[in-house]
């Protein structure tokens, strides 16, 4: 007999196809779930298996709570993610183990291969395949060593492997796979710089040796070598794609090889992070003897959750005539920090349609100022932004106005590569933001990349606005994460409805639309922005950023690759 184990959270996409490879020949399934808010649960409790829910507590925890405390009856035990397959090659191979009298098997445990799917496509090469996990034991002779992740089992025994891979292929899509691929990468940053400063053995788990066995010499060189590389993720790339032969596998194995290498940069950006452990960089304090509220603009700050950017945006604010912070549910100290400003603070929730913040609050507060500044709770305007508005809105007869931001990253203040611009003063009723029925593109309740469409002309201010996130690499990635979806579903849209032409698109909008989809995109902004917006004198921040660009526009091509696949298999 064989028992099952399976870790859940929201994998309504894949436990259905998950459990049915298992029925008919398993014992007992017991589907551990940390909280799942989709179908997770109804789709389980429609089988045999066993629903039980344990409060997350860590990758290698969760699952050795479940080895420990659940009633495993069987001689044999298999761990199995959701979003894999056992095929009937594997299970043929698996049940000549368990036709076997289990003192007669001379080893405790096998491990099992796997051939992962990326867009559809499987993975043969770039060293993805064979990829060999230990998920097989005889009941009570493993556990996972103390590992946030990436854990390995420990095994008491002789191991062995089984030849027939079974399939891993996660239909949650390309969005859940760069949010996952962001949180393991924070937590391995976390892993190797606590391996680099371990003075001995771990408590518990596999030691990371160069005198040991394949694995522990793997780790020594990951903890102690890799991430002092020069250029670790280029490394990866190299190995994966040449090296590992990933050119057989097409332009998917190009594109899995630059996806796991981005993974790659991530972790390093984030060891860097890590040791800068910065106090937040306040902002110069403005000159107390400044007027106050003397600026005819009414500012609306859109928030959640923004209780570390906050304070620093809204002291900043002092004179402008009136501040909205409009809050869609915060759970931090947000609201409350707002008050203490000074600001009114409005409540909004998103309905999955139009209108969005912006528009919703264009279309129903009452402005009693000439002049909208939409500002983020992650920028903060400087002295000579507002001496500039002072000088400049009595005498325009423009509608809006182009404004610039600088870019704080990794501690820097960067002063080269390109310029970031936005539409976000307006004059009061000369328009909103473009409208775009979606559903549900993202989870931002906020417009994204939509410009205000106004009825008369623009124009722009010279002095800049200072953009510096607090909350860090990790809240930087998931936003752009979510941003590159909108931007992938919008493109198709615009497919769909005949091209990107609409009438009000700024010549900018054009040729981004026209060129998302080109595969030159991404590494040509790099170029632009590194090389010839000279981020090179910016040192290694500037580096970091546009590269994360580069990664922002192949994750948005990535999905729009996404969606493309889904259209045609949909087809009938």
């Amino acid at each position: 007999m064989i028992d099952v184990l399976i870790i859940t959270k929201n994998e309504e996409a894949n436990i259905g196809f998950c459990l049915e490879a298992l029925q008919g020949w398993t014992h007992r399934i017991f589907v551990v779930d940390s909280g799942s808010t989709d179908r997770t649960r109804e789709i389980v409790e429609a089988t045999d298996a066993n629903f039980i829910h344990h409060d997350w507590s860590g990758y290698a925890a969760q699952k050795n709570w479940a080895l420990n405390n659940l009633p495993f009856e069987a001689d044999w035990t298999l761990i199995i993610d959701a979003d894999e397959v056992v095929t009937p090659d594997l299970r043929a191979e698996i049940e000549s183990v368990l036709a076997r009298d289990v003192e007669e098997v001379p080893e405790s445990a096998f491990y099992l291969n796997r051939l992962f799917y990326f867009l559809n496509r499987p993975i043969r090469n770039c060293g993805y395949f064979p990829s060999w996990n230990l998920r097989l034991f005889k009941r009570g002779t493993a556990q996972y060593e103390d590992r946030a992740v990436h854990e390995h089992m420990v095994v008491d025994g002789e191991v062995a492997y089984l030849k027939a891979p079974m399939i891993h292929d996660d239909r949650r899509g390309m969005e859940h796979s760069i949010a996952k691929h962001n949180s393991y990468s924070s937590l391995e940053a976390k892993e190797i710089l606590r391996g680099r400063e371990a003075a001995g053995p771990p408590a518990s788990g596999l030691e990371s040796s160069f005198f040991g066995n394949a694995l522990q010499r793997r780790r020594w060189f990951k903890q102690k070598i890799y991430h002092l590389l020069p250029a670790p993720w280029l490394f990866r790339f190299l190995y994966m794609y040449v090296w590992r032969r990933g050119f057989l596998d097409g332009a998917t194995g190009l594109r899995f090889s630059l996806f796991i290498s981005a993974y790659e940069f991530l972790i390093s950006l984030k060891i860097r992070e890590l040791r800068l452990n910065r106090a937040p960089r306040l902002p110069k304090p403005m000159d107390p003897s400044l007027p106050k509220r003397d600026l005819p603009v009414t500012v609306v700050v859109p928030v959640l959750n923004e209780e570390k950017n906050l304070p620093a945006c809204l002291s900043r604010l002092g004179r402008f005539a009136k501040v909205v912070v409009v809050d869609s549910g915060s759970t931090d100290r947000t609201c409350e920090i707002a008050l203490e400003h000074g600001a009114e603070v409005v409540d909004f929730r998103w309905n999955g349609q139009f209108p969005k913040k912006r528009n919703w609050v264009l279309r129903n507060h009452e402005f009693d100022t000439p002049w909208i500044l939409f500002l983020d709770a992650d920028e903060y305007v400087t002295e000579d932004f507002c001496e500039e508005l002072a000088t400049r809105l009595p005498d325009t007869t423009h509608d809006g106005m182009w404004l610039s931001y600088h870019n704080y990253f990794m501690g820097r203040y960067l002063r080269h590569g390109t310029a970031f611009t936005k539409l976000a003063l307006i004059r009061t009723g000369s328009g909103e933001y473009e409208r775009i029925d979606e559903e549900r593109w993202s989870h931002l309740d906020m417009e994204v990349h939509e410009h205000p469409v106004l009825e008369g002309t623009t124009g722009k201010i010279a002095a800049s606005i200072d953009h510096d996130d607090y909350k860090g690499l990790e809240s930087y990635i998931s936003k752009h994460n979510e941003y590159s979806s909108w931007e992938a579903k919008r493109y198709a849209k615009l497919v769909a409805d005949g091209g990107p032409g609409q009438s009000y698109f700024t010549r900018r909008q054009r040729w981004k639309y026209g060129a998302i989809r080109r595969w030159w995109l991404a590494p040509g902004y790099f170029l632009v922005s590194y090389f010839l917006r000279f981020g090179i004198l910016d040192g290694f921040p500037g580096f970091g950023f546009a590269l994360l660009k580069w990664i922002y526009f192949f994750q948005i091509r990535l999905k729009i690759i996404e969606l493309e696949n889904e259209q045609e298999t949909a087809q009938p």
